[in-house]
């Protein structure tokens, strides 16, 4: 087994005992026949041979003359969960961590793409709060319009977002939401579902808001990056501009594209409110943003988490408080 003095990710949760084990321990069960697990060793040991470095954004940082890194990835994601990832030792379930490996899998066929630029590193070195910090981000796919620069993220997902018809008041023309005396309008209150006041305009699937954010930092590291860019593609002059973005979502069934506006001012203030958390020397604080409440749920920290907030966390906290 493997001991608590490790921190970060250090081995597996079975899928039948749920118990910890190390990765070599999971790959030599699978390879006996694994009886009730779903996991076979190949895909054991393309889990264990594709973990990147949890210190990848810093060795980059430290290669360059910064005090740390971070990734586009880190920075989006949960700053309480980031620090506590570093101070203690973790577990995944193989069947989470299989979702990730395939859809790295098809980032990386989808890479073979040479009508843009694909999977290329971009870093940007500045300073905040008296450190110099670097920020490190792959986009999938850029490509250079007469605009300026198109980002393409891919998303492999089980999940993709979806259109749909949504009420609309008449008379104001906002959208309408289930009240409890039913279709409400923010001005006119409720109205009967059947009356001529209210109309249904589709609405296109919109992309996730962290990646809007993701695409929109992207963004801002092209932007950093335009001169060298430029001379490692042989452009004939820098191009700064970004002109768009779109998300991808990659499902079985169906491609659903979903346009990314380009916000330089938006993309900023959430690289300073970010970084001033991840900064600090205090432990972040836990999540109260109702869309970022999912994350508790798939915390593989969440029970240090909890014991040092004590208390629980996540969607039932947000529900109850409420």
């Amino acid at each position: 087994m493997t001991t608590t003095t490790q921190t970060g990710l250090v081995g597996l949760l079975c899928e039948v005992t749920e118990e910890p084990v190390t990765f070599q321990e999971c790959l030599a069960c699978a390879q006996r026949g694994a009886p009730g697990c779903p996991m076979v060793p190949a895909i054991i040991h393309d889990i264990a041979s594709s973990i990147r470095s949890p210190e990848y954004a810093n060795d980059l940082a430290k290669q360059a003359g910064a005090d740390v890194g971070f990734s586009v990835t880190e920075l989006l994601g949960c700053p309480r969960q980031y620090r506590l990832k570093k101070q203690h030792p973790y577990w995944e379930k193989p069947s989470s961590m299989y979702r990730m490996t395939f859809g790295s899998g098809y980032h990386a066929a989808l890479s073979n793409y040479s009508a843009g630029i694909t999977e290329e590193t971009l870093t940007w070195k500045f300073k905040l709060l008296g450190k110099s910090v670097m920020l490190v981000g792959t986009p999938d796919l850029i490509e250079l319009k007469p605009a300026g620069w198109f980002i393409t993220d891919y998303k492999v997902t089980g999940n993709p977002p979806f259109g749909r018809k949504v009420p609309i008041c008449n008379h104001c023309d906002l959208e309408m939401y289930k009240g409890d005396d039913g279709l409400t309008c923010p001005n006119c209150g409720a109205l009967n579902p059947r009356s001529s006041a209210i109309s249904r305009v589709y609405r296109p699937a919109q992309a996730r808001s962290s990646h809007v954010e993701q695409v929109n930092l992207y963004a801002l590291l092209i932007e950093k990056n335009a001169v060298q860019i430029a001379k490692k593609h042989n452009l004939a002059k820098p191009v700064e501009q970004t002109c768009g973005g779109q998300i991808a979502y990659l499902s079985q069934k169906s491609i659903v594209r979903c346009d990314v506006p380009i916000d330089r001012t938006a993309a900023m203030a959430l690289l300073k409110l970010r970084l001033s958390k991840l900064l600090s020397d205090d432990l972040p604080p836990i999540l109260d943003d109702a869309d970022e409440l999912w994350r508790c749920d798939f915390c593989a920290v969440r029970a240090h988490c909890e014991q040092l907030h004590g208390g629980p966390v996540g969607k039932p906290t947000k529900e109850i408080s409420e």
